[in-house]
């Protein structure tokens, strides 16, 4: 019997089978797609696809300092939308040599490209390769929802057919490249080119415009900023397609993949200015809307300086990381308000040491006892009703009545007396109880007032001790009335925004400096005069190398609870307070000096290099002589001795003028402040 010598089957890969399987899978594909597609398209719920030419995402408004750069932005989504014509063609093509190379020849829907993903899925067993194409993509981003779903997937197919025969392809390009999102909280080409290389999409070359390309399929995946190993060969996929499919040649690819990128560097400032940008934003959805806001794309032109901005953030920042670390404790809080006395308009704002731990703005919210702070108030007050530089004050003790069963007794911070000493030397030095006996001779209402008159709208106490500073206020309020002074006594009313324009340049609001006039030119000079002083030879000397026309005022208050420094330049004023939200004790010896001065001396150490350093402008009631302000007494002329000091024309002592005697104290409640 012969054996049967018919050959057996091969053993190899049953490619006949599969090849059988892929055909019968790829029909019954088709099949189930368009019975699909058939089905959804006339019993389903669409959006409708004019909607699209009507376009109106989510835009940015930019916010711009005083220097008109731009500083800040408003978005739901950072995005910036860009004419189609604005894109070069080089980024354009990028997009589609990466994401859809046959999106000028197909209607919507790849087929091929989706017969090819699912060969591929086959292969490597799951979701190897995508298929949607970048119309498939823009309807997706603009219509339906990101799950993952066979009916989702069979809407969105329908939509870029129909949106295909409503728009033409660079309409749906246009929707496209400013509707995706391509990682840095960036949505669109504009916002990409702007927040990685620093420059618009229109600038771009081939190399960074390869770069964006790129990110479209896995934002963070192919950050350049986090991953730029995988950013480089995302970009040298995208240039080779681009060479592929005829939009470059390979020399040309090679030679932009050998580009050396120059990547913008994060932006800190946001970071830095988070108080004042915040603010901006809470007002202007307050007035004109959140649609309005984040639908708009306004310019908001504000009075912030971007440099001095980051100067008072660095100065706060670090000068408050230095007491903590001296002092071996955490959790202290700052704040910083500069302002341009002749204007009104904020410079520099810093509401709290850390915008992410806490929104509270403390520049501007907080009241806090000021100190001796509020002296130059009171002083101001003395000045105005006659009062010279050189009036005698007596700084020794002194008690009152608080109750039937309780007396105060004041004290000077050192717990030291001068005895009689001139007005000037009194403010310098910050002594205690020669200004409270100043206070109880003029009288608390009119210190009062003249607190209203410069600014001061907090309540405020009526008794003798808000002559120490026991009254809260706010820096805004404090920079407001060290403002007026400056100014030669006209209150500049506080702003933020100098101009709102809509997308089109219409102006919706403008704010113009205004300036009251709340006490006489010379009254203002001679407080000026009386705070130059402080910087010279009194608490605030450390500070005089800065200039000579400087002036200010330290503040600290009992048991060195909160720490004040305000002064400026005749162009600049500024607020400083440090102190726990929660009053405590910042240490022995944190006194204002310590504290507060520091940080506002680095902050003036670099301001002042951007202002002319000039004196403060003498006011024509003002006139000067030659005096012993110890004595009070002019000196003959020809004498060196004794100080050049102002005064109000017909106050001048004359040689023979004894000392003005010390008044005598009236009672009056108080608490005990230092």
């Amino acid at each position: 019997m012969l054996q049967n010598l018919e050959p057996r089957e091969s053993s190899g890969f049953p490619w006949k089978k599969l090849l059988l399987v892929l055909l019968v899978g790829g029909l019954f594909f088709a099949m189930g797609t368009a019975t699909g597609i058939a089905l959804l398209a006339k019993f389903g719920d669409f959006p409708p696809i004019e909607s699209a030419r009507a376009y109106r995402p989510s835009v940015t408004s930019k916010i711009y300092d005083r220097n008109n750069r731009i500083v800040g932005e408003i978005y739901l989504q950072k995005r910036t939308l860009v004419p189609f014509k604005s894109i070069p063609p080089h980024v354009v093509n990028a997009f589609v040599a990466a994401e859809d190379a046959n999106f000028y020849r197909h209607r919507g829907v790849d087929f091929v490209a989706i017969a090819r993903a699912v060969v591929m899925d086959i292969f490597h067993g799951g979701y190897a390769q995508g298929a949607s194409t970048i119309t498939q993509q823009t309807v997706k981003a603009l219509f339906l929802t990101p799950e993952k779903s066979i009916s989702r997937k069979l809407k969105e197919m329908i939509l870029a057919y129909r949106i295909e025969r409503k728009l033409s392809k660079d309409e749906i390009l246009y929707l496209y490249l400013n509707q995706i999102y391509l990682g840095d909280g960036a949505y669109g080409v504009e916002a990409a080119a702007q927040t990685y290389f620093g420059k618009p999409v229109s600038s771009l070359n081939v190399a960074e415009g390869a770069m964006l390309a790129g990110l479209a399929q896995a934002p963070t995946r192919y950050s350049p900023r986090n991953h730029l190993d995988r950013a480089k060969a995302r970009q040298r996929y995208v240039l080779r397609r681009m060479a592929q499919v005829g939009f470059l040649d390979r020399d040309e690819a090679e030679k932009a993949y050998a580009v050396r990128l120059a990547f913008a560097p994060p932006s800190t400032f946001r970071s830095k200015a988070s108080y004042f940008l915040e603010y901006v934003r809470l007002y202007l959805q307050e007035k004109y809307g959140t649609e309005t806001v984040n639908k708009t794309e306004l310019r908001i032109y504000t009075t912030i300086d971007g440099r001095l901005q980051e100067a008072a953030h660095d100065a706060l920042a670090d000068g408050v990381r230095r007491m903590e670390e001296r002092n071996g404790y955490h959790g202290l809080q700052g704040a910083f308000l500069c302002m341009d006395p002749h204007t009104g308009g904020i410079l520099a704002m810093v509401g709290g040491v850390d915008f992410a731990a806490s929104q509270f703005n403390r520049a501007l919210q907080a009241r806090r006892q000021p100190g001796s702070a509020f002296k130059p108030i009171v002083y101001s007050a003395a000045l105005d009703k006659g009062k010279t530089l050189v009036s005698t004050l007596d700084d020794s003790p002194i008690e009152f009545e608080r109750s039937e069963t309780e007396m105060w007794k004041p004290k000077n911070y050192d717990g030291t007396f001068l005895g009689p000493i001139p007005l000037l030397e009194a403010l310098a030095k910050s002594r205690n109880l020669a200004t409270v006996r100043l206070l109880n001779d003029i009288g608390v209402d009119t210190a009062i007032q003249m607190a209203r008159n410069l600014g001061i709208e907090s309540p405020i106490e009526r008794n003798l001790s808000i002559a120490l500073g026991s009254s809260g206020v706010t820096p805004l309020e404090m920079v407001t009335a060290y403002s007026t002074f400056a100014d030669g006594g006209q209150r500049p009313a506080p702003f933020f925004i100098r101009e709102v324009q809509d997308a089109s340049g219409n102006v919706l609001e403008r704010a113009d400096p205004r300036l009251v006039p709340v006490i006489s030119p010379d009254t203002a000079y001679l407080t000026v005069r009386a705070m130059q002083e402080v910087v010279r030879s009194g608490t605030a000397a450390s500070a005089r190398g800065l200039s000579p026309n400087l002036m200010g005022k330290t503040g600290t208050t009992n048991e060195n609870t909160d720490a004040w420094f305000i002064g400026g330049s005749p162009d600049l004023m500024a607020a400083v307070w440090v102190g726990f939200d929660t009053p405590a004790s910042l240490g022995d010896r944190q006194s204002a000096a310590t504290v507060a001065l520091p940080i506002w001396a680095r902050f003036m150490g670099q301001a002042l290099a951007r202002f002319p350093d000039r004196e403060f402008p003498v006011p024509p009631g003002i006139t000067f002589a030659r005096v012993d302000p110890s004595t009070g007494k002019a000196l003959p002329p020809g004498n060196a001795d004794g100080a050049v000091l102002p005064f109000r024309l017909g106050t001048v002592p004359d040689a023979a003028a004894p000392a003005v005697k010390p008044s005598s104290p009236r009672k009056g409640a108080a608490d005990d402040l230092m």
